[in-house]
């Protein structure tokens, strides 16, 4: 796996630490080339000094070969305007996206952006959302029976009728967020890579819905 990192502040660094160490490839970009010093000296990635938002250092820095994009700056709005460009002009598979204020969280929503926010934001858990892509549940109905879950739909997935998601009793698409704007999908609308998708789905399903959205359809 190939992963970019904007930011080599404190999150930043040792994520890059630590997925060179269990031998992922990790590019680093960052505005200030002094911060290279926080990499240890074992670090075998690649650093790149610049500004995130121009293409030729994205491009410096191998984003077209990226698999997965983390976005962990110190400003938000950048982290926001990086991670559109990854996911819709790089199209990298997965981004994940830090909120300082969560008053951003609103618009990266509307945006379809995963972002995690400062309160809950941990290199653990970044690490675990690039390597296993859990499907948090955003709200939980009765003891835990059924789930509200939110996920990005894969390339792999575009084009695909919204039927085919549905399980009955088990999984079911109840609403598309797409180019700021959400709908109520019919039986007969179809899927598009970038698609923000709400899943009703039963606890015990959940692993099914991972299944899907992980490549492996069932």
């Amino acid at each position: 796996m190939h992963v970019l990192i904007v930011g080599c502040g404190r999150s930043g660094s040792a994520l890059a630490a630590r997925l060179d160490a269990e031998g992922e490839t990790v590019g680093v970009i960052d505005c200030d080339g002094d911060t290279r010093t926080r990499l240890p000296v074992s670090f075998a990635g690649t650093f790149v000094t610049g500004d995130a938002v121009h293409r030729s250092v994205l491009e410096e820095a191998q984003i077209e070969q990226a698999d997965a994009f983390v976005s962990l700056s110190s400003n938000d709005s950048l982290n926001i305007v990086v991670a559109r460009i990854a996911r819709e002009i790089f199209h990298v598979p997965h981004v994940v996206g830090r909120l300082h204020n969560v008053e951003w969280y609103p618009v990266s929503s509307i945006l379809g952006l995963q972002m995690i926010t400062t309160v809950q934001m941990t290199v653990d858990r970044i690490h675990l959302l690039l390597k296993h892509r859990p499907l948090d549940p955003e709200q939980v109905f009765g003891n835990g029976e059924s789930l509200l879950v939110r996920s990005l739909v894969p390339d792999y997935l575009a084009d695909r009728r919204v039927a085919e998601f549905n399980v009955e009793g088990e999984i079911q698409v109840v609403e598309i967020s797409r180019g700021g704007h959400s709908m109520i999908p019919g039986a007969g609308s179809t899927l598009r890579a970038g698609d923000m998708v709400s899943f009703i789905v039963a606890s015990g399903a959940l692993e099914r819905l991972r299944s899907f959205l992980g490549g492996r359809w069932k």
